[in-house]
């Protein structure tokens, strides 16, 4: 298994259905605990749910934090192109590739570079883009700049904070660091000027939105369509009760519903695609 990625549930040893989760800024292992306790009856069987670590938390607390989507997104695809030439596969496996919150615009950045590098074999059979506005949408709530005490004040607001963090302050230069760095990266990931036609030629996408979230609101997270609509693509959108982490709330609810989503269109599975060996560093500004 790549450094990367930790596994939250797995069942069968040859998965099949496969999902890799890019987290929220700030998101680890621990704040998808609730993943881990899954209800079977939620993903069929050889199911295999993936989380992406980025640098500066969990096992990779010591490495130093990237404060870009971009270069997120660079590590992301080349662990997930290495584990794919490195794992057994299901000959029918197919992959979803879900990002909430900052994690969608990681998600997003991934899927660009798989389609740059596999056209029409792209294996991300689905795209999920969770609690996140759209590319040219500026953030409404910035957090970057801020001091300490007021930096915290805002996480504790948006609910991925805790006040421990204030009441221990010998803590803050474990986690500020990368809490810093996450929230510049999403915060500078803004593109005013919207693309003639979507990026994506060859990969479906389901666009999800919590009901009571202050943080993406239904109008931006629906602006994405600019940013993915092609000819050869399909969109679908769906609504979740809960507010901005309705994804760690109630996974199984979270999962279900996409689950139905993307069950209702047939899909090409991973094992009549030729995947390629692993290259480095597929990157490149995909907003030009």
């Amino acid at each position: 298994m790549s450094h990367v990625f930790k596994t939250l549930y797995q069942h069968g040893s040859r998965p099949r259905h496969i999902w890799v989760i890019c987290p929220f800024a700030g998101g680890s292992l621990s704040a998808f605990k609730s993943w881990m306790s899954l209800d079977q009856k939620i993903l069929p069987e050889e199911s295999l749910i993936l989380l992406a670590t980025y640098p500066g938390r969990d096992h990779r607390m010591r490495e130093c934090p990237l404060a870009s989507i971009a270069e997120l997104a660079n590590e992301v695809t080349d662990a997930l192109m290495t584990w794919l030439t490195q794992t057994p596969l299901s000959i029918d496996a197919r992959i979803q590739l879900c990002g909430h919150s900052m994690g969608a615009q990681v998600a997003y950045e991934v899927c660009q570079r798989f389609e740059t590098y596999y056209g029409a074999q792209n294996p991300i059979q689905t795209l999920i883009i969770s609690g996140c506005h759209a590319p040219h949408i500026e953030s409404r709530r910035k957090l970057s700049h801020l001091n300490n005490d007021d930096f915290i004040d805002e996480l504790i607001a948006i609910g991925s904070g805790s006040p421990v963090l204030k009441q221990h302050p010998e803590l803050l230069p474990m986690f500020m660091p990368m809490l810093r760095a996450d929230f510049l990266a999403t915060e500078n990931y803004y593109y005013p000027v919207r693309p003639s036609e979507g990026r994506l030629k060859h990969t479906s996408c389901v666009l999800v939105y919590g009901e009571s979230d202050p943080e993406a609101w239904k109008s931006e997270v629906m602006a994405w369509h600019t940013w993915l609509t092609s000819q050869h693509s399909e969109i679908r959108t769906i609504s979740i009760s809960g507010d901005h982490f309705y994804i760690t709330a109630n996974p199984e609810r979270f999962l279900k519903r996409i689950s139905e989503q993307i069950n209702k269109k047939i899909q090409t599975p991973i094992g009549t695609f030729a995947i390629k060996p692993c290259i480095t560093n597929v990157s490149g500004d995909h907003h030009g």
